[in-house]
């Protein structure tokens, strides 16, 4: 069946511009009301209303005084960043991280846990409730509003689950939303690794406009792509968009566990980094990715034209993002990106402008993650944040229900997009 197109009513408005003012807040950190009224184009008074309502929800601070123009001065407001808290979790193959973030998406602490080998996935979720628990109980004064959580993909939002994760065995089995709700009783939002750190990518970049196409490619443990598009994430029907790591470099590869050949991350992920290293050194399995880490920047010969291959092999991942989604920008992030930087923007962009028509390279930058480690989880609290943001109703005011008498209404403000 078709969805029904709608309108926006009085509420629907009220909300686009809650959510307005808000980003405006996280943009500027501190600023008066009339800076807000200014930068939205909102009457003063439309604005003043909005900031009581944050202000009877304890969602914004009045901080101190600000002297504006010929003297005057003015109360400057803030979020409130010291009650008010999201969890963030990211979830790799070998390793998660668990953490808490102020509304601005500034980490309060973060702790990282390794995953042993053949670790199933029902104990690694013992793992991270245990963890994320435990990191809960150090802030009793803190109001957890809202969990993000980053995962490997391909993750099926309809179903809830994630559909496959090379080395790991049992995910496809575990409804991911259901129990991590269960557990906390908050709103919990998922997205892929990726997405997630698009997400955030965007939202701290200075150099992309909302109307820009942003790609962040995720050089990890598996190759991932999040791309966002007029200031929205392009998730696709079930979420598994961007899942470049299993696009076909070679179609008579070997066989991925995705069901596919020649899967790219089969290519150039960090598992497969670490495990060519420890073949060309005659090791069985005794080099982890530290020591590859190490062996790269001391310059060992063998570890250097390794890594190289891996970039060789990511560039045309990246070239085919290029041909299918013709971004502005593409940022390079996560654990194999930090090898060696320098060496590996080099590596790509040199590739990439050999192979993409010139007049589209033009307009198109590759840089580096603002994010030398971690990024994924700022990415999965920033999906929360990012939630909560959009529809502040649903969690500071129980009297309104943003849901309508449908239901609908709530997931609908999932993918609005904001212009600053």
């Amino acid at each position: 069946m078709k969805e029904t197109m709608r309108g926006l009513n009085q509420g629907n408005i009220q909300n686009l511009n809650r959510s307005l003012l808000l980003n405006l807040l996280r943009r500027e950190k501190v600023c008066a009301r009339t800076t807000l009224a200014e930068h939205s184009g909102l009457k003063q008074a439309t604005v003043t209303h909005i900031i009581n309502d944050f202000m009877n929800w304890n969602l914004v601070k009045e901080v101190g005084l600000l002297t504006g123009v010929k003297g005057r001065r003015s109360i400057a407001i803030s979020l409130n960043t010291e009650d008010l808290a999201v969890a963030g979790i990211r979830i790799a193959r070998q390793n998660f991280s668990v953490g808490l973030f102020n509304l601005y998406g500034e980490a309060v602490m973060i702790r990282r846990t390794s995953i042993k080998h053949g670790q199933n996935a029902r104990e690694i979720m013992d793992m991270v409730f245990h963890a994320m628990d435990k990191m809960i109980k150090q802030f009793p004064d803190k109001k957890i509003l809202a969990l993000g959580l980053a995962i490997p993909g391909p993750y099926n939002r309809v179903k809830g689950r994630i559909s496959v994760v090379t080395e790991v065995e049992g995910w496809a089995d575990i409804p991911l939303k259901d129990e991590f709700m269960e557990h906390y009783k908050i709103p919990v939002i998922i997205e892929e690794h990726a997405n997630a750190a698009a997400l955030a990518q965007f939202w701290y970049s200075k150099e992309t406009n909302n109307t820009d196409v942003l790609v962040y490619v995720a050089f990890a443990q598996g190759i991932g792509a999040g791309i966002v598009n007029n200031g929205a994430l392009l998730t696709g029907s079930t979420g598994a968009a961007g899942e470049i790591g299993h696009t076909t470099i070679d179609i008579h590869g070997p066989r991925c566990s995705c069901g596919n050949y020649g899967c790219l991350e089969g290519y150039c992920s960090s598992i497969t980094f670490v495990k060519k290293l420890n073949e060309a050194f005659g090791k069985k399995d005794e080099l982890t990715f530290s020591d590859a880490v190490l062996l790269v920047r001391k310059k060992d010969p063998t570890a250097v034209k390794l890594y190289m291959e891996m970039c060789d092999y990511l560039s045309i991942g990246i070239i085919n993002v290029i041909n299918s989604f013709n971004p502005r920008a593409i940022v390079i992030g996560d654990e194999m990106a930090h090898v060696n930087p320098t060496l590996m923007l080099e590596r790509v962009i040199s590739n990439v402008q050999k192979r993409v028509v010139p007049q589209t390279m033009e307009t198109t930058s590759i840089r580096l993650s603002s994010y030398k480690q971690d990024s994924m989880v700022y990415g999965a609290a920033i999906i929360a944040i990012n939630d909560i943001f959009q529809n502040p109703a649903y969690y500071f005011d129980p009297e309104q229900d943003p849901q309508g008498t449908d239901g609908t209404l709530h997931s609908h403000f999932r993918n609005v997009r904001f212009s600053l």
